[in-house]
């Protein structure tokens, strides 16, 4: 199911490039279809799951990057990437990067894009205020009263069970699930423990966890301690049936 809403996905920024292209104009979709590019190209095996680079260059004409280099639209691409990563089934090591780079060099309408994989305590410190660059890391984008962003990546619906169409979307923080009243997902099931399972952000993916439950966790029918999540999922807690979705 993810790699077929992927695949629509890819169609729909087609298009987007195309025409952006056909106008001599970068437009965000294009921008969008080349860090996806760069991400497939990228990618590696491992002995723990297919990983891509966490540190993204993004070359771009004057124009263009005059237009496009806000921190709204950087964190839009920082949202997209995350989602790919999940309906890709790729993990991302270390904190995601991406700097928009304004190129004279380069034609109107095109992106550049460039990437590697950066060690957190290797990294070398950019100035963002330095002619041309915009950077955005997750540790360092500001909000008001200096709050992490909330980035909404995912969502679990209820379709079977007491509390069937109940949705609760959610990112990068830990959510937990079960008839415990502090839960992010409160469940009314007698057949849920009050704990029952949560789900964690790790590797930029979400993870499920089974917290000792009495009657388990089960991921598509399967009895699970530990899973990564893909989009489509089904889990079960009790009597309880949630569906995994990328949003």
């Amino acid at each position: 199911m993810g790699f077929a809403r992927w695949d629509a996905l890819l169609k729909k920024r087609f298009a987007g490039l195309f025409h952006g292209r056909l106008n001599g104009v970068l437009e965000p979709a294009g921008v969008e279809q080349a860090l996806e590019q760069e991400l497939l190209r990228r990618r590696r095996k491992g002995r723990r799951g297919a990983y891509v680079p966490n540190a993204f260059e993004l070359r771009m004409g004057t124009e263009d990057h005059q237009r496009l280099s806000s921190r709204r639209f950087q964190e839009d691409l920082h949202i997209f990437l995350e989602k790919m990563l999940i309906l890709s089934d790729c993990f991302m090591d270390g904190k995601l990067s991406i700097r928009l780079i304004e190129a004279p060099e380069t034609a109107p309408g095109r992106c550049d894009v460039s990437s590697r994989f950066v060690d957190d305590k290797d990294e070398t410190p950019v100035d963002e205020t330095s002619s041309g660059t915009l950077v955005l890391e997750r540790s360092s984008f500001a909000v008001p009263l200096n709050l992490p962003p909330n980035r909404i990546l995912a969502s679990l619906t209820i379709t079977e069970g007491p509390d069937q169409e109940t949705v609760l979307e959610f990112g990068e923080k830990k959510i937990y699930i079960g008839r415990r009243r502090e839960n992010e997902l409160v469940l009314t099931d007698a057949n849920a423990s009050r704990l029952h399972a949560y789900i964690d952000y790790e590797r930029h993916r979400h993870v499920l966890y089974d917290a000792g439950s009495l009657n388990g966790t089960f991921l598509n029918g399967v009895r699970v301690e530990e899973a990564v999540l893909q989009d489509g999922d089904e889990i079960r807690t009790g009597s309880t049936l949630l569906r995994y979705e990328v949003l």
